[in-house]
């Protein structure tokens, strides 16, 4: 599983099938999961369990990315 660091958050983009690592807390974590299409879903790891916040909305991952990391800044303060 791939995973990045930017900006203080990191980002797991696991592959079709894979499950998601339990992370530690130091960090704030989410994912990006791909869909059928080109489209990806945003997850958190948010009090001890992954959580969707988001439907397939992105179509891409750059867009994903840019909306972890500014979703870390704003809940890790």
């Amino acid at each position: 599983m791939d995973n990045i660091i930017i900006s203080g958050v990191r980002i797991y983009f696991p592959r079709p099938g894979e499950g998601l690592p339990t992370p530690s807390t130091d960090i704030r974590t989410f994912a990006i999961k791909n869909t059928i299409d080109t489209r990806c879903c945003l997850l958190a790891f948010q009090n001890g369990q992954w959580r969707v916040l988001s439907l397939p909305e992105y179509q891409n991952t750059g867009a994903a990315i840019m909306a972890a990391v500014k979703q870390g800044q704003t809940q890790w303060q």
